[in-house]
């Protein structure tokens, strides 16, 4: 009885060390936003400036000031990706000529969080 035990214990204890370890050594991935630009008639917008970027926030704590802006141009399939190290909540701004939009972004970490912006 004893040697029963024993062969299900020893396995069982490898296999929860063994998920421990790869577990822990877990890598977050970069947060990114894939914003897709399309016009009135659901026809992407290629070419279009793409601006993504937050109020100047200032740490109550530090008084450091956290200032993101990027910016692109949207492909031929009219999407612009970003990659970010952090989570963020950013204004997303698109132009092209005259037309203009904006909206937000909630970036995840580890995620890919796509925006669709119609330019009309």
């Amino acid at each position: 009885m004893r040697s029963i035990i024993k062969l299900l214990i020893i396995p069982s204890s490898l296999i929860l060390m063994t998920s421990a370890i790869f577990s822990s050594c877990k890598k977050t991935k970069p947060a990114e936003a894939l914003i897709y630009v399309l016009d009135k008639d659901s026809k992407p917008v290629s070419g279009a400036k793409v601006v993504l970027r937050n109020d100047s926030v200032t740490s109550p704590n530090t008084g450091a000031q956290a200032n993101i802006y990027r910016e692109a141009l949207t492909d031929l399939a009219g999407q612009a990706l970003f990659s970010f190290e952090l989570e963020a909540v950013l204004f997303v701004e698109v132009s092209k000529g005259a037309l203009y939009e904006k909206d937000y972004i909630r970036l995840e970490q580890s995620k890919q969080v796509d925006k669709t912006i119609i330019l009309e």
